[in-house]
């Protein structure tokens, strides 16, 4: 079943507000690509928001800035060295967007070759007061290997 976001009253948000919002979320893509090919857990950790919750494959939930930060730093220590997000498509209402889309990482654990791995996600984003659109709910799972 989907449900699309509707505003506070009741209608889809504006096309302009979602260029923005697409927007947005798309530079914090690129920023978290960034932060793993610097190999930064923190840099990667910094784009959640507080009470966030990550969803990976085949493992328990995990919550907030640093279980977040944990986790990535070990997923950089088995040799994920980058992380290319494609948005595929984005819907939001009021301080909430979801996204969905494809990521391929490239992993490469120390002395082997370099493997990409595909995997396709849906990321619930939180606007911070701030204004900045952080990563609030994060649940992905692989693509079959072609």
């Amino acid at each position: 079943m989907v449900i699309p976001f509707v505003s506070l009253n009741g209608t889809p948000e504006k096309n302009e507000d979602l260029v923005q919002v697409r927007a947005a979320i798309e530079a914090g893509n690129l920023k978290f690509g960034e932060a793993v090919r610097k190999g930064d857990a923190a840099a990667i950790a910094a784009l959640y928001s507080e009470d966030a919750t990550l969803m990976p494959p085949d493992s328990d939930m995990i919550k907030g800035k640093p279980g977040m930060q944990a986790f990535w730093d070990g997923g950089l220590k088995m040799g994920i060295k980058d992380a290319v997000l494609t948005t595929i498509s984005v819907s939001a209402a009021g301080d909430y967007a979801y996204e969905i889309g494809k990521v391929l990482l490239t992993i490469q654990p120390s002395g082997q070759a370099a493997i990409q791995q595909a995997a396709k996600y849906v990321v619930v984003w939180k606007k911070a007061a701030s204004g900045s659109w952080q990563l609030h709910v994060d649940i992905w799972n692989g693509l079959p290997v072609k």
